[in-house]
């Protein structure tokens, strides 16, 4: 079993559609994918065609105090995931007070998840940024094979980047720590700021910086529009392209490790 952790850098930078994407390539090159969304914002499922009206999830039911496991589902596509649910406001600051807790219990029954032996089974969890705490006090053996974190070739991601860089240092040097890597986004090659932030940030990652870069893609705004992944709504296009390298860098990186 692999388990890669994708957090955003910042809001906007699209680790929903990172996850949901590097997911489904994982499928195209025969992985046997669950994908747990443990962000509360909760549009992760609208890559995975799951309607807009469907509220269902696995944080919903646990503050509900109902079978989380029942909130499983497969996309079209064949990734089986577990949307985290929608909260009204006095749910979600529940949920929020024992957010670690929740976590632990989840990752602790997804860890003894069989899937058959015929394709390799990977598990790719959504988190949200202060997660990364979280990840710091598993047990050496429940540790996460990959973190990825997702930022984008601008000004703010470069800021906020300088501001959590002691977070990061600090949480690549915990003992038996998943390797960190940073995975850039929404990548512009046609406009000079884009180019030269891209640049920065290379020399300022090295090789904690993934070499696949993630182009900004209109094909990936319209297939979320359509309740789907890239590699179905337009198999062609860069994004498709991307996400397909993308995956078989993870691929790479985790079994050499």
């Amino acid at each position: 079993m692999k388990r890669v952790a994708i957090v955003s850098l910042r809001g906007g930078a699209g680790s929903n559609t990172v996850t949901a994407n590097l997911a489904q390539s994982l499928v195209h090159v025969q992985k046997d994918v669950l994908v747990v969304d443990a962000d509360p914002v909760n549009v992760l499922r609208l890559h995975l065609g799951m309607p807009f009206s469907d509220t269902d999830g696995w944080a919903s039911r646990i503050c509900a105090a109902g079978d989380w496991h029942a909130s499983g589902l497969e996309s079209p596509h064949g990734v089986a995931f577990l949307p985290f649910g929608q909260l009204n406001q006095p749910l979600l600051k529940r949920f929020i007070a024992q957010r670690e807790a929740s976590l632990s219990e989840l990752f602790s029954s997804l860890t003894r998840v069989k899937r058959g032996e015929e394709r390799e089974h990977w598990q790719l969890y959504h988190l949200v940024l202060s997660d990364l705490q979280w990840l710091t006090e598993l047990n050496p053996s429940d540790q996460f094979d990959l973190v990825l974190v997702v930022l984008m070739p601008d000004a703010i991601s470069y800021s906020l980047l300088q501001h959590h860089m002691g977070r990061f240092e600090a949480f690549a040097d915990t003992d038996h720590q998943a390797p960190l890597k940073f995975v850039l986004n929404q990548f512009q090659p046609e406009t000079e700021l884009s180019r030269d932030f891209m640049l920065v940030m290379k020399n300022e990652l090295g090789s904690q910086l993934s070499p696949v870069v993630l182009h900004r893609d209109m094909a990936l705004m319209d297939s979320v529009a359509n309740l789907t992944t890239v590699q179905h709504y337009s198999p062609g296009s860069q994004a498709a392209r991307d996400y397909q390298s993308l995956a078989l860098w993870c691929i790479a990186l985790l079994s050499s490790n």
